[in-house]
């Protein structure tokens, strides 16, 4: 006991630690060719500063170019007032416009264009509140080419990971789940995640996930790590994220880690652990994700860094209110109504309808060769945990209305948790296992 303490303890002391190191060293990296390839790119950035969507008229569809300026700026700006530990902690950047309307300086696709083309300075802002570990990817990739080259690349990277993560389930002998996964991939709008940089972080995240508990599985389980695990997972996901839709890097794993277990033990044994370990391995992840998010702000106290905790802490009470000018309860109303609308259109409904078509039609097959609702009620007694994990999306919109109903263009890709749980859950009480 004393020994997993002491693990976890580590794990928590040393990844704020490892990370405002690679934070240094990535922002002592020199900018020349990060400028040159951000100002080849100006051609494809300006044309999207009001977040271009890939489908006119569906606003999910989102490049995220607001953010990604932002997360472009990190990367290029470069200024002699401040050292590498400052710039890594306080995270400054240039705002020119001085816009009445905009006092805080959020116009930073203008800001960009400004300071790649007079590169020069007349006030700046500071973004501390984030750790903004993808700068240790980013700077490197941008000093080999240009954003435009980067989206050809993502696209193909993307789609080669997300075929691994299948090959990777069928070759374990879970064909099914690889279904499962591959089902809910359109509700995280994958077909456009290739186009963001800011979006396609939590889809990055989610693979890492998977691969680590089906590819080390066995390990883990000798090892007992799971709690560890995703307490890393929440560690990453709040080092590298800028509050997209980060549920997805603990709901994903998650709905694998329940149908594991389950499947891994034989019908006839009970499995009441399985909620309590469920809730112990969310409560990792949360704990992971806030000790990390926090650590930043406290290391920017101790080492005399002013307006970091206060702001930090102001934001976040801010994105725990409920929705705008509502009650708590029908501001719940209006955050889902907000997040599902992506999803009601033919598109979607189409899509939907293939799919419950393709489900009966597998139900009927395999009920003439050696399915039986004997053991569907038997798989249900323990499948139900899954079906838990389903609502964590209305959990976590009830608990950040604020945030959901002003980001549902992409926070309603959390839905994409329960699409993969419910996808799941028929899997795993359709299958037989051994007596």
């Amino acid at each position: 006991m004393k020994k997993q303490v002491i693990r976890k303890l580590i794990i928590l002391i040393g990844a704020p630690i490892i990370g405002l190191v690679l934070l240094l060293i990535v922002n002592l990296l020199p900018n020349v060719n990060v400028y040159k390839h951000v100002y080849w790119s100006m051609d494809t950035i300006v044309p999207e500063f009001e977040d271009e969507t890939l489908v006119d008229g569906y606003r999910a569809t989102l490049t995220g170019n607001f953010t990604d300026c932002i997360m472009i700026l990190h990367a290029l700006y470069d200024h002699p007032g401040h050292s590498a530990l400052e710039q890594s902690i306080m995270m400054y950047r240039p705002e020119f416009l001085n816009d009445p309307l905009n006092p805080d300086g959020w116009q930073p696709g203008n800001s960009l264009v400004d300071y790649v083309l007079n590169n020069n300075i007349n006030r700046e802002v500071s973004y501390g509140r984030y750790w903004h570990g993808y700068l240790i990817f980013l700077k490197p990739l941008l000093m080999m080419t240009s954003l435009g080259s980067l989206r050809l690349f993502f696209s193909a990277f993307q789609l080669i990971l997300l075929c691994f993560i299948l090959i990777e389930l069928t070759s374990k002998g879970m064909k099914r789940v690889a279904w499962a996964f591959l089902i809910s991939m359109p509700f995280m709008f994958f077909f456009s995640t290739f186009a963001s940089l800011s979006l396609s972080v939590c889809f990055y995240l989610v693979i890492f996930a998977m691969y680590v508990l089906i590819r080390f599985w066995d390990k883990l389980e000798e090892k007992k790590f799971f709690f560890e695990i995703f307490l890393i997972f929440g560690i990453l996901t709040s080092y590298f994220d800028f509050l997209t839709y980060p549920l997805v890097t603990l709901g994903y794993p998650l709905v694998f880690y329940a149908y594991r277990k389950i499947s891994d033990t034989p019908s006839g044994e009970k499995k009441n652990f399985l909620f309590a370990s469920t809730v112990l391995n969310s409560a990792a992840w949360f704990i992971g994700y806030g000790f990390m998010w926090m650590s930043k702000w406290l290391i920017a106290a101790l080492l005399g860094y002013k307006g970091l905790v206060g702001n930090a802490f102001t934001t976040v009470n801010t994105r725990l209110q409920s929705a705008e000018s509502m009650s708590r309860v029908k501001g719940f109303f209006r955050v889902i109504g907000l997040n599902l609308k992506p999803y009601l259109n033919w598109g979607f409904f189409i899509y939907l309808g293939l799919i419950i078509l393709g489900l009966a039609a597998a139900l009927l097959i395999k009920r003439q060769k050696d399915f039986s609702f004997k053991s569907v009620l038997t798989n249900l007694k323990t499948a139900w945990v899954i079906l838990f994990i389903a609502i964590y999306p209305f959990i976590w919109f009830a608990a950040l209305e604020n945030h959901s109903e002003q980001h549902w263009i992409y926070t309603c890709r959390i839905f994409a948790i329960s699409v993969f749980a419910l996808s799941t859950f028929w899997v795993s009480i359709t299958e037989n296992r051994a007596k």
